[in-house]
């Protein structure tokens, strides 16, 4: 979430709104300011996980007068302690990305976060008429603002020594057309589609890499019953954000065959290094195709065989067809509906 953040930042700054961001990254030449809790060793993960909620804690006890912090919620199991501060301190924003929790198999951890968005009550920003319509529906007090993903700026540059061997074999094949669908592994995201569509294929020149956390294992459950196309490369786990932009630098096109979703991140990222979208045709996709139709194109992701012709009908046009013109990445990067949302974010903290 680094470009996100240095995006939303961005945004503030030019409305003369002074930011920093207290993350495990470095920003603004500082260096990271929280260590980092993805580690592999179960207990220095819990000791640098309870390193960040103090220094959180100490971070929102010395705020100034007019001085507030948002906190960035992936609707996890680790949001928890957040929402205790969110109710101890009216200066904590909330910027809800997911409500991935109130799905959780686990009952337990269900329960205490649907109690925690029910009696929240706190600032709280959303990026999709999806988690807004549930969270009103879960909270009569809480203040909410929505507001579509903020325009990424990345800079597509990466360092090769922080790129595992399993991201750089993937790209076995110099000669094929790679097919990337990138994030967090769910069915809302179409994957099974994209797993059902892949099985017909037979071209060696057309290759989809899936790449990302599989919380739920569904890649697993699939697989139980049937093997993976030749075709498919999986790299399940968290991708580091150099990991990231060599997925996007090598992939010909982007995969987003999602079934419902009134959001997405990877489409913000997909923009910002301007790699070709094939995405699903919910009204979601048309809705931003149709607006800026040189990102890619929507296709029927129902149909295996109507799925399986469209990769191979796209392979061919992204190596034909030009993407991103001028008009429309312009068009995209300056939407007034950011400038009145800062407005609305200055309402809500009373300036």
């Amino acid at each position: 979430m680094n470009f996100y953040l240095e995006a939303f930042c961005k945004l503030l700054e030019d409305n003369d709104i002074e930011t920093d961001i207290i993350s495990n990254f470095g920003y603004k030449g500082k260096r990271q300011q929280l260590p980092n809790i993805f580690e592999k060793s179960v207990i220095k993960k819990c000791i640098n996980l309870l390193t960040c909620y103090i220094k959180l804690i100490f971070a929102i006890l010395k705020l100034k007068k007019n001085e507030y912090i948002v906190v960035l919620l992936y609707g996890v199991v680790l949001d928890i302690p957040l929402f205790f501060l969110a109710k101890l301190s009216k200066k904590v924003v909330l910027d809800v990305h997911e409500t991935m929790a109130l799905d959780y198999k686990n009952k337990i951890f269900r329960k205490i976060l649907h109690y925690f968005y029910k009696t929240c009550s706190s600032k709280i920003i959303v990026h999709s008429d999806k988690i807004r319509n549930i969270l009103t529906g879960l909270s009569q007090k809480a203040t909410i603002i929505c507001v579509p993903l903020f325009p990424n700026y990345n800079d597509a540059r990466y360092n090769t020594n922080n790129i595992g061997e399993d991201v750089i074999n993937a790209f076995e094949n110099e000669n094929a057309k790679y097919f990337l669908f990138f994030g967090n592994v769910r069915p809302s995201k179409g994957v099974f589609e994209l797993l059902r569509a892949s099985e017909l294929l037979d071209n060696e020149d057309v290759r989809i890499i899936i790449a990302g956390q599989d919380i739920f294992d569904n890649i697993k459950e699939y697989t139980r019953a049937r093997n993976l196309n030749k075709a498919v490369k999986t790299v399940l786990r968290l991708i580091n954000d150099d990991e990231m932009k060599y997925f996007f630098a090598k992939s010909h096109a982007a995969l987003l065959p999602y079934t419902s979703i009134s959001q997405s991140g990877v489409l913000q990222t997909a923009v910002s290094l301007r790699v070709p979208m094939l995405t699903s045709d919910i009204d979601y996709f048309k809705q931003e195709i149709n607006n800026f139709p040189s990102f890619g194109k929507c296709t029927n992701i129902t149909d295996p065989v109507a799925f399986k012709n469209s990769l191979l009908d796209f392979a061919n046009e992204v190596s034909e067809k030009k993407f991103y013109n001028k008009t429309d990445v312009d068009r995209y990067y300056h939407n007034e509906i950011f400038e009145t949302f800062v407005q609305q974010l200055k309402e809500i903290l009373g300036h």
